[in-house]
């Protein structure tokens, strides 16, 4: 739920004059982060309630015997858990580039080029899941 504030308080209501290329690396980061997480939840709810569907109602997703994939909980988990690993270091990439142009009293050289290579991986994290199987 809160992904979705950010995501709709970064889309629209930003202030006056505030343009996307002026805004620093920590607000990208928490904006991917909840663009990835409004990606891969609702994947993980949907396995999570097949599995309980299994297990309590007797369906068969992913019982191999009676036409289910077991594969298919393979691909859906992975394509929850590995973005879940950069949801979990953007948030960090951009409170860290805070922390150095606070203290350094600089800002970050190469601003739109962080915020270019987090997008990169929010994108690529969320292509990519297949190389676990």
């Amino acid at each position: 739920m809160s992904g979705a504030n950010f995501v709709t308080t970064f889309g629209a209501l930003k202030s006056i004059g505030q343009t996307v290329d002026r805004l620093i690396p920590t607000v990208w980061s928490i904006v991917l982060t909840s663009f990835l997480l409004l990606l891969s939840l609702p994947v993980v709810t949907s396995v999570l309630l097949m599995v309980f569907l299994d297990r309590h109602y007797n369906t068969m997703f992913f019982e191999s015997s009676n036409s289910g994939d077991p594969i298919l909980y393979q691909h859906l988990f992975w394509f929850f858990g590995h973005p879940e690993v950069y949801i979990l270091i953007l948030p960090a990439f951009g409170i860290i580039s805070l922390i150095l142009s606070c203290y350094c009293s600089k800002e970050v050289f190469g601003n739109q080029t962080m915020v270019l290579a987090m997008a990169s991986i929010a994108l690529l994290g969320c292509l990519v899941w297949a190389h676990h199987m």
